[in-house]
């Protein structure tokens, strides 16, 4: 039986890095075209730059598999990630670090 390779977030790298820009329109192109190469890439951003990654997700067109923090990782939509059951685990959101939560108040 073939050994499937292992999709967890520590064995992946970070091939998108979204800076003090935030998520542009150009920020989704290369997530889209990444994702034709790659089927599932990681995404990070920057400590003071506000992500919404289901947003970024549904942008690309993708299914959000994971986040953690200030990183996440998307898939092809309709593909199912090795070793998983297809559902999207990355429903949590993302933890406030303190400058955004200075910012609401």
């Amino acid at each position: 039986m073939p050994e499937q390779p292992d999709t967890s977030m520590q064995n992946l790298k970070p091939t998108v890095w979204i800076g003090k820009q935030g998520c542009t329109p150009t920020m989704i192109e290369e997530i889209v075209a990444q994702l034709k190469k790659r089927k599932m890439i990681k995404v990070k951003w920057l400590q003071n730059t506000d992500v919404d990654p289901e947003a970024v997700a549904s942008q690309a067109k993708a299914r959000l598999v994971e986040v953690r923090g200030r990183t996440m990782i998307v898939a092809e939509k309709g593909k199912a990630a090795p070793g998983t059951t297809g559902k999207a685990t990355g429903t949590a959101k993302p933890r406030e670090t303190g400058m955004i939560k200075r910012a609401k108040k």
